[in-house]
């Protein structure tokens, strides 16, 4: 894929400025711009782009399409870089594999430009989120923590604090087990996203998912081992259900679960259909507490001079603070720099409803493996090898060994 150096794209972009003025384009431009997030999240998206369309002072215009779930835009983004007819930008999954392993650096080129952006514009680790490599090749967006989620009125049934939710393993498993026994027809435990929470049991194990270039995993070592053991004794013992994980969210929204490990991104889904109370904190840790970040990134992708220019004007838009903001408070969705959470509006958000605080506060705490290409198959191979050891297919020192050697294949298949 072609690119400019970042000499002569400044070069180019000061004489646009000579001819037109620091504000306007010679010309009215248009970009194409696609969106891989739907419901209440799209909405609230489609109406900062409109905001932008009606109020940028820029006479730009964007078209802003929604392209589909996650997997159905990487499918869209893949089949457009061999075929063309990519967008100017997006708001796409996995976005440095889309950009810089294609050799697109034209972020980390606007970044250190005349209307960059400062380095605490985002926490440390959503920076992180979003490099391939040693370079930023994304920007942060819709971004998450899984956290968990509890019932206060199964603990209360249980004879548990409902003030008091579990802080490590074992008081997980020893209040799951209170309410497993104390109120008949309910579960202890259950998961939104499997691979999300194994890879979180390994961190606070004290393990890694991958070594610091992110060319080989490491997850099969024996603080991986022990985290997909810890999920085997959750199942031998009866507080949580093997393979049902799909329909965890239904059942802590029909009050029958105890503690759903899920994306703070599901706060406004269980705050607007559960009947009892509930709160959220930080995953239970053991060694450590630990998360991994999930979401989505903004990109450019490579066009004309005055389109790239207007698609990095829209993406400062899309990431100010005040939008931060108000896609934070629409969505549930974290906010993405230290400022918009220590914001007057996201403080009092937390007042109203608190149950939004773990996945913010979460961050601090957060940690990120450095993108690589086959880390969608890895973790593909994890909710396998976690399927397995539930059925009792494989040992968890099996199953770990079997996915590592597959996502080191899979490395070796697509490196280049």
């Amino acid at each position: 894929m072609p690119t400019r150096t970042p000499a002569r794209r400044w070069l180019l972009a000061a004489a646009l400025a000579l001819l037109t003025g620091p504000l306007a384009f010679a010309q009215p431009v248009t970009i194409d711009f696609w969106y891989a997030v739907g419901g209440t999240q799209g909405t609230a998206l489609q109406a900062m782009i409109d905001e932008f369309n009606a109020t940028n002072e820029y006479r730009i215009t964007v078209n802003a399409t929604y392209s589909g779930n996650y997997g159905e835009t990487a499918q869209k983004v893949t089949a457009s870089l061999l075929s063309g007819g990519l967008p100017a930008g997006g708001l796409v999954p996995a976005g440095p594999l889309w950009t810089c392993r294609e050799g697109n650096h034209l972020i980390a080129e606007y970044l250190a430009g005349p209307e960059g952006l400062p380095e605490d514009a985002f926490w440390p680790v959503l920076w992180d989120y979003n490099r391939y490599g040693d370079e930023v090749c994304a920007l942060p967006f819709n971004n998450s923590t899984m956290v968990m989620f509890y019932n206060k009125d199964l603990m209360r049934q249980a004879g548990l604090d409902p003030n008091t939710p579990p802080q490590t393993w074992s008081e997980l498993v020893a209040q799951a087990r209170a309410i497993v026994d104390g109120v008949p027809g309910a579960i202890g435990i259950d998961v939104r996203n499997e691979a999300w929470w194994l890879k979180a049991l390994v961190l606070q194990n004290g393990g890694q998912i991958m070594d610091a270039g992110s060319t080989a995993p490491v997850f099969d070592d024996a603080a991986g081992v022990g985290a997909l053991e810890f999920w085997k004794r959750l199942i031998d013992e009866g507080l949580m259900l093997p393979a049902q994980h799909g329909g965890s969210r239904d059942l802590f929204l029909a009050g029958r679960l105890g503690f759903l490990m899920a994306s703070t991104a599901s706060v406004a889904t269980v705050t607007g259909g559960a009947t009892f109370e509930f709160g959220t904190d930080f995953l239970p840790g053991n060694v450590a507490r630990g998360s991994t970040v999930g979401g989505a990134s903004l990109v450019m992708f490579p066009s004309t001079p005055e389109q790239e220019q207007a698609t990095w004007r829209l993406l400062r838009f899309l990431t100010n603070v005040d939008n931060q903001i108000a896609f934070t408070t629409a969505t549930g969705y974290v906010p993405i720099s230290r400022e918009a959470a220590e914001s007057m509006a996201i403080q009092t958000l937390l007042l109203e409803a608190p149950a939004n605080a773990a996945g913010f506060e979460q961050l601090g705490i957060a940690s990120q493996y450095p993108h690589f290409f086959a880390m969608g198959t890895m973790d593909n191979l994890l909710r396998a090898a976690i399927e397995k050891v539930e059925f009792g297919v494989l040992t968890p020192a099996e199953a770990m060994a079997e996915a590592a050697a597959a996502t080191a294949a899979e490395i070796e298949a697509t490196s280049r």
